[in-house]
């Protein structure tokens, strides 16, 4: 009998594991699956109300977020540095910022919008931390302090 109860214990134990290491809906991950059919070692995650995947693509980490209908609602590639983002952008950001030290450097894409060009940066010998949002044309959207900021790029930002 005990071997039974400790028997139906380690597959409840695995059948958790299991269930709980894709933690998002079906329909989710095959709206993933369809749209990046090379996606691999997806970790999931929530952020407010969406289900994020999060992987590999071209060299670069992705996240994508997607909805409770399994549509697609924003993108995020994390290019870390300056050397991916289109020429309007870098110069304006040098023209600027100049004086800041980039600390991260995010493209979002949207089903709907425009894409963004995220740039995080900070000053010499200050804790502060700026987000500078600019169009792919060079524009500045907007520029926030995100020094204490938790996920200034998550969901609360754009959707």
């Amino acid at each position: 009998m005990s071997k039974l109860k400790f028997s139906f214990l380690v597959l409840m134990l695995m059948v958790s594991v299991s269930a709980s290491a894709d933690w998002a809906p079906a329909d989710v991950q095959a709206a993933l699956k369809k749209m990046y059919p090379t996606a691999d070692d997806v970790a999931w995650s929530h952020d407010e109300s969406y289900y994020v995947a999060d992987f590999l693509m071209n060299g670069f980490d992705t996240k994508v977020w997607f909805d409770g209908q399994a549509q697609w609602v924003m993108q995020q590639t994390d290019w870390e540095t300056m050397d991916e983002v289109p020429p309007a952008v870098y110069n304006a950001f040098a023209s600027e910022y100049s004086g800041g030290m980039v600390q991260n450097v995010t493209w979002v894409q949207f089903p709907k919008w425009q894409s963004i060009v995220a740039v995080e940066v900070g000053m010499a010998n200050l804790q502060t931390k700026y987000q500078i949002l600019f169009t792919p044309t060079g524009e500045i959207i907007r520029a926030r302090n995100v020094t204490y900021t938790y996920n200034p790029l998550g969901a609360a930002t754009f959707l």
